[in-house]
């Protein structure tokens, strides 16, 4: 596998006139060394490599190619000058990416080779070999003093170079190998790479012993085809946070189990997974070995330091690898230049050349994104079991304290393989739901907490991958390359006692309940959004074939949880009216908040959640009379009245979103929300006018609704005779009325939506019963006539078996059908 998108690599050869540029070129292509061979090769093109998916390698030779270079800066300098006032280039973009250089320039005209060098040759390099004379001291030192700060100058350190030290025979039979010559050579060498970050790697090697020449360029071709830039800062010395975020990802699918760790099973299971070969005990063995050792050295360092440094997470706990383990491996591979292995493993779980995660599409359900009815699948806007066991092994993972709570830096740590470390229910959401039916509810109060926003600006329009800012939590170097690790109906409802509320805004510590009850409802606005954020968190769903041996119980098991074996039930409703603020005192007191609930602002639905706590009839064991608390998740959304101030063909496609969120059949099933929820005053016919337009107009004749009255306080009697004349005559339950005094405690409405969606005799549906009883009726009808027709066929075979006096049943039935 190669990186993705290239066809060709251009590789530069520069260095000083005598060096052995052609002849090490010309070994490298040919097999042999030839004495005869011209000065200058310019381009040699290789044939497609099979290995390398065809593509197509270009060794282009140079003669003073650092005059033409200098020549070819200068002229793009020039440019850029001329064209400051329109634009100017990014602070990390090459000089000589700039756009083609003028044909009036007066350096085109006197140097019309440099000038073909510099629009052509320089502008499309991917990688440099840089050849010096072993031979030569002098040779050497003009690559620290002169070749590679004018490269450092021209493409500012973006390319890979390979440095080749040629004439290794010739330096030999010198005699100058010497030990003390070895180590200042190599001293040497370690100084130059260390100034020079951008060198990747110098090759000793010989074209005319044909030693090591096929080394230099394949080096150059693996730089190329699996860089280094996305994955490491050469200059900070340590894995970059897009990294870092990709491989702790990695890290939590295949730890199965939850535990904060890889055990052998699941080691063995990620060799599977990427190579499709299973590791042997041994190896675990010796990188375990390799590990603890490395992470002797780096205490010992520790120690050794004179600064005081916090102290670095254990490789190895309790036998198995830790994430600081696992991305030391990472670093280890990366420290050897073996960058195929990362590489691989980014490639074969879908990552592309910049990092960016590709969600397939086996994660997204079908349908999902489309409102349209004819492509709609309602169960897709439904959490499934495993998605559900994986969000609760993430909770009791990542909680930190004891009272089974997440706090804010719990939720960073899990939102740390994104970007911006946020919830996708907080700021996150404008720019991720951009386009979808409705977006979550954010309380202007709730803002993130300081440790997430530390040297960060949250800007909502921001795509994720776009934000830059390392936002991992600071830790000790681990690595010497410095890498830092940051069902049937009821008989009865009674939820008058024991109700409580939980609402959650975005900055609270969350509940198991609470953190379950934000993605049901993120389920709800986005079913596509959402999976992909699960799969972002390390949710690999039917992707990841997962050994039984590796369903071990863990300590963050999900049946450690306080609310295992509480039935629970979900409400999800559309609240819908002219008064916007009355919209919003029904949705808080659903929530049980008491404070302002002013919308002066809101244009677009929103949607709000909650969960609260009821005694109702036990579903789960029948066996048992007496009631039992049960955990309702109150999913709602709020529509603006302005969001339905619209024409009549606006109104047509509102009404096909209507019909694909609440159903056109009665099935509870079949729908996503439950119920619509037409909220009226009382003492405003406009009111109630609104609502009953809003009836007709968008909602049809099978979707579930109720009627809420809003009064000013609770002494207001004004007539609701045209409300109950209209709900009777839709056989719709009467309107229940709420006052908006806030200093009141009201829980009425709950239970009334709780026995909207628990009883079945509920009239929420328009002639509900009266088509059930007619379903009931044509159910008899078909019995009747089903019953009547073979009494009728059994008389007549009766009585025609009565005529046949003679013969057997064969001869009754060839004289029945008479055929040969």
């Amino acid at each position: 596998m190669m990186k993705k998108g290239v066809s060709g690599i251009n590789i530069l050869v520069l260095g000083d006139e005598g060096v052995g540029k052609s002849s090490l070129i010309s070994t490298f292509v040919s097999r042999h060394f030839s004495e005869r061979i011209p000065k200058l090769l310019t381009r040699v093109h290789l044939p497609p490599d099979p290995l390398l998916s065809d593509c197509t390698i270009t060794i282009v030779d140079t003669h003073d190619g650092d005059i033409a270079l200098q020549n070819a800066l200068s002229l793009s300098v020039s440019e850029d000058n001329k064209e400051s006032s329109v634009t100017a280039p990014a602070s990390n973009e090459s000089p000589l990416s700039s756009s083609t250089p003028s044909s009036s320039s007066s350096f085109n005209d006197k140097h019309p080779a440099e000038s073909f060098l510099a629009s052509t040759v320089f502008r499309n390099v991917d990688a440099i070999v840089l050849v010096y004379d072993m031979s030569r001291a002098e040779s050497f030192h003009r690559l620290e003093s002169h070749w590679l700060p004018l490269i450092e100058r021209c493409y500012r350190g973006n390319l890979p170079v390979i440095i080749a030290g040629n004439k290794m025979d010739v330096f030999e039979q010198q005699q100058l190998s010497s030990q003390s010559t070895a180590a200042r050579s190599r001293q040497q060498i370690i100084s130059l790479l260390q100034r020079f970050k951008f060198v990747r790697q110098c090759i000793k090697c010989s074209a005319k012993k044909i030693l090591h020449v096929d080394d230099v360029f394949n080096k150059a071709k693996i730089a190329v085809i699996y860089p280094i830039k996305p994955l490491y800062d050469l200059v900070g010395g340590r894995l970059t946070p897009a990294c870092v975020r990709a491989f702790t990802r990695i890290f939590r699918v295949f730890d199965l189990d939850r535990d904060g760790l890889l055990s052998d099973d699941e080691l063995m299971a990620f060799q599977n997974k990427i190579w499709g070969t299973t590791t042997m005990g041994r190896d675990v063995v010796e990188w375990k070995n390799a590990l603890s050792s490395h992470d002797l050295i780096i205490h010992k360092r520790e120690e050794a330091d004179d600064e005081s440094v916090s102290e670095s997470e254990d490789v190895i706990v309790n036998d198995k690898i830790s994430l600081t383990g696992f991305l030391t491996i990472i670093d280890i591979f990366i420290s050897q230049n073996r960058l195929e292995v990362p590489w691989t493993v980014l490639w074969a779980l879908g990552y592309d050349d910049d990092l960016n995660l590709h969600i397939p599409e086996s994660i997204l359900s079908p349908g999902c994104n489309d409102l349209d009815t004819s492509k709609f699948d309602q169960s897709a806007w439904r959490l499934n079991a495993s998605e559900v066991d994986f969000l609760s092994s993430i909770f009791y993972q990542f909680q930190s304290d004891d009272e089974n709570m997440l706090s804010a830096e719990d939720l960073n740590s899990i939102f740390s393989v994104f970007s911006i470390p946020l919830p996708p229910w907080s700021i996150r959401s404008k720019k991720l739901l951009d386009g979808c039916f409705s977006r979550p509810r954010i309380d202007e109060d709730v803002t993130p907490p300081s440790s997430l926003v530390a040297g960060v600006t949250f800007d909502p329009e921001i795509e994720d991958h776009n934000v830059s800012a390392d936002l991992s939590p600071s830790s000790p170097s681990i690595s010497p390359s410095g890498v830092t690790i940051s069902s049937s109906p009821l008989p009865s409802i009674d939820v008058s006692k024991g109700t409580e509320l939980d609402f959650i805004p975005a900055n609270k510590p969350l509940t198991h309940l609470s953190w379950l009850n934000h993605w049901h409802s993120f389920c709800t606005i986005s079913p596509s959004r959402c999976r992909a954020e699960l799969f972002c968190l390390g949710y690999a769903g039917e992707t990841l074939v997962r050994s039984k041996t590796l369903h071990a119980s863990s300590t963050h098991s999900p049946s450690n949880s306080p609310d295992g074996g509480t039935q629970t039930i979900f409400i999800r409703a559309l609240v819908l009216g002219s008064n916007d603020h009355a919209k919003r005192f029904i949705i808080n007191n659903l929530h049980g908040i008491h404070h302002d609930c002013s919308t002066s602002n809101l244009t677009h639905p929103e949607t709000s959640c909650s969960v609260a706590r009821v005694m109702l009839p036990n579903t789960i064991n029948k066996a048992v009379q007496e009631e039992s608390e049960t955990v309702v998740h109150l999913i709602v959304t709020e529509i603006p009245s302005s969001y339905l101030a619209s024409s009549v063909s606006e109104k047509r496609s509102l009404k096909n979103k209507f019909s694909a969120l609440l159903g056109k059949q009665s099935a509870a099933g079949e729908r996503v929300y439950d119920m619509a929820i037409l909220v009226f005053e009382t003492g405003l016919e406009q009111s109630w006018e609104y609502a009953k337009d809003i009836e007709s107009d968008l909602l049809t004749g099978n979707m579930p609704r109720i009627f809420v009255g809003t009064r000013e306080n609770q002494h207001d009697t004004q007539s609701a005779c045209e409300h109950h004349i209209h709900c009777k005559s839709m056989d719709l339950e009467e309107p229940i009325t709420l006052s908006l005094d806030e200093t009141i405690e009201d829980s009425s409405l709950l239970h009334h939506l709780v026995r909207c969606t628990q009883d079945a005799k509920f009239r929420s549906i328009p002639h509900g019963e009266r088509n059930r009883r007619l379903a009931a009726l044509k159910r008899k009808c078909m019995w009747f006539t089903s019953i009547v027709s073979v009494s009728l066929v059994v008389v007549f075979v009766f009585k025609e078996t009565k005529k046949v006096e003679k013969g057997s049943w064969r001869h009754y039935f060839h004289r029945l059908l008479p055929f040969n």
